[in-house]
């Protein structure tokens, strides 16, 4: 009966042979016509997703939470975070305020532009946001210096500053309580470092603490018109040309950067689409060298590699019509493609080579190779894909994209194998190389070959001591929830966002709370401040002062005193001679003074303004003593501004906030409180107490470092169904396809103890779990057991002749198509994406754990058992 059905399986294989060398150069135009057309349909339907919440399912719990959110504050989408940094609160407020403008007058890209800092509402009540020690404080430093505040607020020059500055020091000499030292300090710093600009807005607050960055916030609501590859480029550039306009460029006390969801998203997206390019040119360069050295004859290898391209191809073909857009996960199927779909290729080759070694005839040869490994190949198929597509039914929805291409595409890649690899085949008629053959074997290879052979017991006993030594060890394989970790650490969006997230109050991750009752809203956030892991909860209340009527009462007597701070004085009402002459008048001055009541501040300022006044006699540039007086002074009329409005302050309610910021706290009868935490949420293990604390508090807590936690669970339990899925499926196939049924319970011993050898990996180089490399554990189910079934296939087929395993095409099979997909898959991990990177770098240590398993421990485990029970293992 069995050679009956090997005779009807060699007259089909036949007349399928027969069938495509008649009609191959036909076949082989119409592969490529379609393969013209697929390239084309590509070009002009496949597209990229950058949005990462939306890879998981929406049936969450957190995730209808999460779209309920977004629903209600729109505001909060697509944004783009415009981060002004500068060395003083000046620079940095006049920057923001001037970059507000430019994106007002040409907002073509933008929904919306959120400045809260230029609303009349905060500029006239600044003062009623102070604490009231802090306001009287205020009041009583301006009251010192009013006099000599109003001469500059009259002459906004050199001339005016000095004359200031000579008035003060000379009533500090009449016993005046006056603090001058730290504008001195100011002056000095500007007249010594040529980048200071004096800061007012610190000498008008000379207690508060002094910053390293003082930072200003515009958020940039996008509009969902960009036509380019990547979303959003045009947008982001749009804004990063705005930036440049304004000539940033050559202060380096002022840098703008970007950040936020859009621009995390874009440059993440832009990271992986180019580490996935670099990586399929470096694969397919490594896969053709390992195909040249592994199956030793250029044209095999470049039919090997026409079939891996068209299949490639035909793959994304169907990843654009079934899903039509690819995203941070689906767009490596590209990769994974390159090293197992031409794992078939490979072992046909290799098989077609052997052969040939014997058989004169290709044609035969052919048919010889395809009627001993067809079944094998279409059992590694489905096996591969079963691996694949045990994402589909989880929760991961961008992964289950993956698992339905990738699954796909292998039986794509097996089609290809079976039709076009052969069309091509029937072109070539060289013999190759009789290494095979080669009775002449290296010791050092003999040696290598024979020890599964010669040290059986060992290899089992030594495999029984590692994985009884990992088993204890697995708990201390952890989960990266931090999305940030996945990303490109030289983005600056990434490299802003870190920093954001060092201070709780620029932290862009926070809880967030909806309540239905507004009465409820000041206990629940009397409730919430007082966890200990939350520093601060705001709502729509913190943006109504707190004892106005006693601040309104300092800023009337403020007002009655400062008088008008506005004049017609500019900085270019006097000429260049009257500001040299305030310099030397000012010289004199300090000259003038004793020891004893010149401090070291005025010292420090007589010898900067001696070397001031010896550098613009040199020069004779004009321009060179504006320049100083911008140092000086830039910032002055801001900031009389800014005081100018904040006398203006009047008693404000709930009534008053205007609808920019009430939209942005209360929707549709919803009320926000934003959770600021204590600790720096960059770091695992706070973002896990802070989230924890939280929902104990409310399981309805919604915010990033929310989704970021729950997402982490979800995949980690979409995993282990995916892998309990895809081990029981393969486990029943096997069973039931194999022959043998015991060869499919040691393939899948074989299988488990690969990915043991894999955590041991994990441990030892510290590599810990995250969303991108997880994707790689129910794959390696699926490779591992086709590289068992291609083992224990071919050990069955050469227990009676005894012929080494390793001595067949079936074991150089396994080692070229490890070697390929660890080199396609392995050169992942440089890439500058870190989530690629940690999946190249885990896959390839998996893939080597399983070659290890399957030409090492396999062998063994098959040799001891055919040594046990020879009769149980005996064909029928």
């Amino acid at each position: 009966m069995n050679q009956t059905h090997t005779s009807a399986s060699e007259r089909m294989i036949l007349c399928w042979l027969q069938f495509i060398e008649k009609f191959r150069v036909p076949i082989i135009i119409g592969i490529v016509a379609l393969t013209i057309a697929a390239v084309f349909y590509i070009k002009d339907n496949l597209d990229m997703s950058t949005s990462t919440t939306d890879m998981l399912s929406k049936d969450l719990h957190w995730r209808q939470l999460d779209i309920e959110y977004e629903r209600l504050f729109p505001q909060f989408n697509d944004n783009i975070l415009v981060v002004v940094e500068a060395k003083t609160p000046d620079q940095a407020r006049d920057t923001a305020e001037l970059l507000y403008s430019e994106f007002k007058n040409d907002s073509t890209f933008l929904n919306d532009i959120y400045y809260p800092a230029i609303l009349p509402y905060f500029r006239q009540s600044a003062f009623l946001f102070l604490e009231l020690d802090e306001l009287q404080d205020l009041s009583d430093r301006l009251a010192t210096i009013q006099p000599f505040l109003g001469t500059l607020i009259e002459d906004q020059n050199l001339r005016g500053l000095f004359n200031m500055l000579n008035d003060a020091i000379q009533a500090k000499q009449d016993g005046e309580d006056i603090n001058i030292k730290p504008l001195l300090l100011e002056i000095n710093h500007a007249l010594e470092d040529e980048s200071h600009q004096v800061s007012w807005q610190r000498l008008m607050n000379p207690d508060d603490e002094i910053e390293d960055t003082y930072r200003e916030f515009i958020v940039l609501q996008v509009k969902d018109n960009s036509n380019s590859l990547l979303p959003d480029e045009d947008i982001i550039e749009h804004v990063r040309t705005t930036i440049e306009s304004i000539k940033l460029a050559n202060n380096i006390s002022i840098q703008v950067r970007l950040t936020g969801g859009t621009v995390l998203s874009y440059e993440e997206l832009k990271s992986v689409s180019e580490a996935n390019i670099q990586a399929i040119l470096i694969s397919l360069i490594l896969v053709a060298i390992i195909l040249s050295i592994g199956l030793g004859s250029l044209s095999l290898v470049s039919a090997c590699l026409t079939t891996l391209l068209f299949g490639l191809i035909a793959t994304t073909a169907f990843a654009t019509a079934t899903i039509g857009e690819l995203n941070l996960i689906s767009v490596a199927f590209a990769v994974l493609y390159i090293g197992l779909g031409i794992d078939f290729a490979i072992h046909l080759l290799l098989r077609f080579r052997e052969e040939k070694l014997s058989i004169a005839d290709s044609s035969h040869a052919l048919q010889m190779a395809i009627t001993h490994i067809f079944k094998s190949l279409i059992l590694c198929a489905i096996t591969t894909a079963i691996g694949f597509y045990s994402f589909i039914p989880t929760d991961y929805l961008g992964v289950a994209e993956l698992g339905w291409i990738a699954g796909s595409g292998m039986f794509i890649s097996l089609i290809f194998t079976f039709t076009l690899l052969p069309a091509l085949l029937t072109f070539i008629h060289s013999k190759p190389r009789l290494d095979t053959q080669n009775k002449h074997i290296n010791p050092v290879l003999e040696i290598i070959i024979n020890i599964p052979y010669k040290h059986t017991k060992k290899i089992l006993l030594l495999t029984l001591i590692i994985i009884l030594g990992l088993s204890s060890q697995y708990n201390k394989i952890s989960f990266d929830t931090n999305t940030l970790n996945l990303q490109d650490p030289d983005n600056e969006s990434v490299q802003t966002y870190r920093d954001l997230l060092k201070d709780s109050k620029t932290s862009p991750w926070s809880g967030i709370l909806l309540n239905k009752n507004s009465a409820e809203i000041q206990s629940t956030k009397n409730d919430v401040t007082s966890l200990s892991l939350v520093d601060d909860v705001v709502s729509l209340n913190s943006f109504i002062p707190e004892e106005q009527e006693d601040k309104l009462f300092i800023i009337d007597d403020m007002n009655l005193l400062l008088g008008t701070l506005t004049s017609s004085g500019t900085i270019s009402g006097i000429n260049n001679d009257e500001r040299l002459d305030t310099i030397k008048k000012l010289i004199k001055k300090l000259e003038s003074m004793s020891a004893d009541t010149a401090n070291e501040e005025l010292l420090s300022l007589k010898n900067n303004l001696h070397n001031l006044l010896l550098k613009l006699n040199t020069s004779k540039n004009n321009e060179e003593i504006k320049l100083v007086e911008q140092q000086l002074l830039n910032s002055f009329p801001g900031r009389m501004r800014s005081l100018a409005d904040a006398l203006n302050a009047e008693e404000v309610g709930s009534n008053n906030i205007p609808a920019e910021i009430h939209d942005r706290w209360v929707s549709d009868n919803h009320y926000k409180l934003q959770v600021l935490p204590v600790e720096n949420l960059n770091n695992n293990a706070a973002m896990k107490r802070f989230v924890k604390q939280l929902q104990a508090f409310n399981n309805n807590v919604i915010g990033s470092p929310v989704i970021s936690i729950e997402a982490g669970d979800a995949v980690i339990t979409a995993f282990k169904s995916a892998f309990t899925y895809a081990f029981i499926a393969i486990s029943i196939l096997l069973i039931l396809l194999m022959k043998i049924k015991i060869d499919a319970l040691i393939i899948l011993l074989s299988v488990l103890i690969g990915g043991t050898f894999t955590f041991g990996f994990m441990l030892l180089f510290n590599i810990p779990l995250n969303f991108a490399n997880i994707i790689g554990l129910p794959l390696l189910l699926g490779i591992g057991v086709d590289s068992g079934i291609h083992i224990a296939d071919r050990f069955r087929q050469e227990q009676q002749t005894k012929r080494n395993i390793f001595m067949t095409s079936s074991s150089r099979g396994v080692i070229v198509s490890s070697l390929t997909t660890i080199c396609s898959i392995g050169n992942l991990a440089f890439s500058s994406h870190q989530g690629t990177a940690s999946m190249g770098l885990l896959l390839s240590l998996g893939l080597a754990s399983m070659m290890i398993s399957t030409l090492l421990v396999l062998p063994a485990l098959l040799i001891w058992l055919n040594s046990m029970s020879p009769r149980l293992l005996n064909r029928d």
